[in-house]
């Protein structure tokens, strides 16, 4: 299984298309602000988006979400925890100047631990709150889709309402680094990192961070 990066919108968010060799389905994980670029190319290889993942519902990772859906007839499947966030959308694009393409809607509500792939794709939602209370992490046999919970030298932002930085530190340090070293981690946005590298060095939650504060 593959999970390929595609870096889109006006956030420079990073939106992910989730493949098995064997088949031409796929799923689009936080389809955030595509011109129609990524989905163009998905329709050039012949593929059929089949469902679409929400990591969480801040507006930066379901701005396209409307078209998506409307081009795509796939339903939209996101952590009840971030229902809030993903209601107020249009109000989230009015408060950061962006041009809201209409209200989408939740087709299927992903528990924790529930398996949210296709046939052939193996992917599972582990919850990972703190950067919003509906926070999912989606395991693949290619990596972690962590949204925006950990990223390369950083973490999720937590001044925004319905953040706690407490249950950020958590779902990194007891369910994310639980993973082995070499498992790469696809972040919302920038590049991939992997779980080793941030466990050893990152400046917030890393091994050196918290030798810093002992």
């Amino acid at each position: 299984m593959r999970v390929e990066r595609f870096p889109v919108g006006p956030f420079d968010n990073n939106l992910y298309v989730l493949r098995a060799p064997s088949s031409p389905d796929v799923i689009v994980v936080d389809p955030s602000g595509d011109d129609g670029t990524a989905l163009e190319t998905i329709r050039a290889r012949g593929l059929t988006v089949k469902r679409i993942l929400l990591t969480h519902a801040h507006i930066d990772h379901i701005l396209a979400v409307k078209p998506y859906q409307d081009a795509t007839g796939a339903p939209v499947w996101l952590h009840p925890g971030d229902r809030p966030w993903f209601e107020r959308g249009r109000l989230q694009a009015e408060m950061y100047g962006v041009a809201w393409p209409g209200d989408g809607a939740v087709d299927h509500w992903i528990e924790a631990g529930e398996s949210v792939g296709l046939p052939g794709m193996d992917v599972t939602a582990v919850h990972t709150p703190g950067h919003s209370p509906g926070s999912v992490t989606f395991v693949t046999p290619d990596g972690l889709v962590a949204g925006d919970v950990l990223f390369a030298g950083g973490i999720g932002r937590t001044d925004l309402p319905l953040c706690d930085e407490s249950a950020l530190y958590r779902s990194i340090r007891e369910t994310l680094f639980a993973f082995p070293d070499a498992t790469r981690v696809h972040p919302g946005h920038g590049s991939p990192t992997t779980i080793g590298e941030e466990r050893r060095h990152n400046p917030f939650v890393g091994e050196a961070a918290l030798r810093r504060r002992a």
